[in-house]
């Protein structure tokens, strides 16, 4: 089996990596809606923070990463925006259906590019604008507007800006990264976003169970390994060749979702997740290095 595996092209590998941190990353969104049952937003991200720093610790010394820096102005600045992203994100997913919510995530790419262009100077075609558009109309459809789902468009509003500040933030870490070590980027947003909630968390700590520790723990590790199973897939091949396979990202948070949660899927989601996937396929074709 090890063999077969050495034996793929990378481009196959990098096909499987990017499906593997799918599968990682509906996997956290999950744990995120389990662990909202019992615990706080503040609760869930200080607990999954101060777990991520003390999984990185051992990183730090074993790959003899000096934690010295002259951006800590930069590093706390994207542990705000970051904290405030995962307090739209966790709330939203803790509401929404995962299905829908995990399809309305993938707008961030259609505010990734047009910031790559204000922000970076990026160059983009002017096709994408339109892809962009396209794009906006699935998520429109996806608004929950069928019957009895009106109350939900204020969740799905706070799941469509958390992904506008995660495009941000990824346009932010861009600038840093070539200066900066990818694990002592990390280790930096965990600290200041445990140092950032201590407080807020000792006054809104509740009781915790010993299933929220194992959901907060589950959550942490299956969102490190996707972000591991992301960086591999890009490395061994081209974006425009890996990235439209992260969109099975929807079909495993739809199984979840029907299987676990006792969730129903919609014409319209289909319909809206169908315009979401080839525009956004579109808009990473055409533009591959933004």
């Amino acid at each position: 089996m090890i063999n077969f595996f050495k034996n793929l092209s990378l481009d196959i590998k990098g096909i499987i990596y990017i499906s593997i941190a799918s599968l990682f990353f509906s996997l956290m969104s999950a744990f995120v809606k389990l662990s909202s049952s019992n615990l706080n937003l503040i609760e869930i991200i200080f607990l999954r923070s101060l777990l991520a720093t003390i999984i990185l610790l051992p990183f730090i010394y074993i790959f003899k990463i000096k934690t010295k820096t002259t951006l800590y102005s930069n590093h706390l600045m994207r542990a705000v925006i970051g904290i405030s992203a995962m307090l739209l994100n966790f709330y939203a997913v803790s509401k929404l259906p995962l299905s829908n919510f995990i399809i309305i995530s993938f707008a961030k790419i259609f505010f990734l590019v047009p910031l790559a262009f204000f922000f970076l100077k990026e160059k983009i075609k002017t096709t994408s604008f339109f892809y962009i558009f396209i794009g906006f109309i699935g998520v429109i459809l996806i608004l929950g507007f069928e019957e009895g789902k009106q109350n939900l468009v204020y969740y799905y509003i706070c799941a469509i800006l958390a992904t506008l500040l995660i495009a941000y933030i990824k346009i932010f870490l861009k600038s840093i990264s070539k200066k900066e070590d990818n694990i002592k980027i990390q280790f930096y947003f965990s600290l200041n976003s445990t140092l950032i909630l201590l407080v807020p968390f000792i006054f809104c700590c509740s009781k915790i169970l010993f299933k929220d520790f194992f959901f907060i723990f589950c959550l942490s590790i299956f969102g490190l390994l996707a972000q591991y199973f992301t960086i591999e897939g890009l490395k061994k091949s081209e974006t425009v060749k890996v990235m439209p396979f992260d969109f099975t990202r929807i079909l495993f948070g739809s199984i979840i979702g029907v299987s676990f949660f006792n969730e129903k899927i919609s014409a319209s989601m289909i319909f809206g997740a169908l315009i979401i996937i080839f525009a956004g396929i579109k808009l990473i074709k055409s533009n591959p290095h933004n």
